[in-house]
């Protein structure tokens, strides 16, 4: 079973330690751009690949998280209503969350999403 999970939907900038060129977005381009942290012990966790999966179609790596646990995929259209999931992996770490999961409506919209990583038992 899925669960749905609460968000934080950004329309602007999120200042972040990693500076980043800003996308160029289409006028009136419907899609997502995701962006957020990847952590453990409170610091960044690097190399980690986030995938994204759209309703039946194969998961795709939008992002890597860089020195500082920071991720940032390139804008991806939507062209209309769509179940997304983004799920971080990367060898010898579980998450928390393990993904997110969310149903994407019309339009354009910026998903920040983080995520808290623990050594694999």
């Amino acid at each position: 079973a899925f669960a749905i999970l609460a968000c934080s939907i950004s329309s602007s900038v999120i200042p972040t330690d990693t500076p980043t060129p800003r996308p160029t977005i289409p006028p009136g381009a419907t899609g997502i751009l995701l962006r957020g942290h990847v952590t453990v012990n409170g610091m960044g966790l690097p190399g980690v690949k986030m995938y994204r999966n759209i309703a039946v179609y194969p998961a795709e790596v939008v992002a890597i998280t860089d020195e500082n646990g920071y991720y940032e995929s390139e804008f991806f259209s939507i062209p209309g209503d769509e179940m997304i999931s983004l799920e971080p992996k990367l060898e010898g770490y579980t998450f928390t969350p393990p993904y997110y999961y969310w149903r994407h409506y019309h339009g354009y919209v910026e998903y920040t999403w983080d995520f808290t990583a623990a050594p694999a038992p």
